[in-house]
């Protein structure tokens, strides 16, 4: 029976992406999981055939991707702060954008900080990432969703990191509480997008995690009316926002926290990513 080597499959799997407009790469981080082999294996093991089906799964799993399919549905993970995250149809795929939220926090981190809350943490990767990364800072993460905080409370435990899970509308589960940071990646794209977006973000993650209303700000907006009733009088609050959002955002805080610095970050791309607002969190 004749056997596929690595190199055959992926100038399979190339081939068969370029003809359908799609990212060839792709392909490669299928093969990778199959094999489960990091990149630099799998391309010093180019010559090395294929164990018998695995090239049916790995073809199976390529046309599944050019369908619409996520990548990250197909694996069951995602890749984030050098960590593995299990992701499912229930939460949404970590971005790459998002870690730079994470640095955003860990460089303005307030002194004697010591409790952090992620608003809307659907897979947990904030939250749990910033208690990898501050491991004696208690950390609490709130969702809606309780497939989300299923998922989350699984990545916690496959991570050994200790967060504490909670359900309920944005801050309600913690009205009792105060807190020195608060951050979130809440949904931000307006509903009349929905129909521009990728097939594989409009039909296979949560319309819940993606879209906030006519412009996009409608949780931000609940957010900052909330938030002073549980923040500490010196603190940090870090929001990831859509592209063009950066300063309507900033001006929500700035409004509400006029004592607090506030400033908009720009990401890798150059879009602005990360508002901020700090210190004086007094009203």
């Amino acid at each position: 029976m004749e056997t596929t080597t690595i190199h055959e499959a992926l100038r399979w799997a190339s081939s068969f992406l370029n003809e359908q407009n799609l990212e060839a790469t792709a392909g490669e981080w299928l093969l990778r999981h199959h094999m489960d082999m990091d990149r630099a294996l799998l391309l010093a093991s180019l010559r090395e055939p294929l164990a018998p089906g695995v090239f049916e799964d790995f073809q199976s799993d390529v046309r599944a991707y050019a369908s619409g399919v996520p990548v990250q549905h197909l694996t069951g993970y995602d890749e984030f702060f050098g960590r593995r995250f299990m992701v499912n149809p229930d939460v949404l795929i970590p971005r790459p954008e998002t870690e730079e939220l994470i640095v955003a926090v860990l460089e303005r981190l307030p002194k004697r900080t010591r409790t952090i809350l992620d608003v809307g943490t659907g897979s947990g990767t904030i939250a749990i990432t910033v208690a990898l990364e501050l491991p004696n800072v208690a950390v609490t993460a709130v969702d809606l969703s309780s497939k989300a905080l299923d998922v989350a409370k699984k990545n916690a435990s496959a991570l050994n990191a200790s967060v504490t899970f909670k359900q309920g509308d944005l801050l309600t589960p913690v009205s009792a509480q105060k807190f020195d940071v608060i951050l979130s990646n809440p949904p931000y794209i307006p509903e009349g997008e929905r129909d521009s977006l990728a097939v594989h973000v409009r039909d296979y993650e949560p319309s819940s995690a993606l879209f906030a209303g006519v412009d996009g700000l409608d949780i931000y907006r609940r957010l900052v009316t909330e938030l002073p009733t549980v923040m500490e009088p010196q603190g940090l609050i870090a929001f990831e926002v859509g592209a063009t959002q950066g300063e309507r955002v900033r001006s929500m805080l700035s409004s509400t926290f006029s004592k607090a610095e506030t400033e908009v970050r720009y990401d890798i791309n150059g879009k602005d990513r990360i508002v901020l607002a700090y210190g004086d969190m007094t009203t």
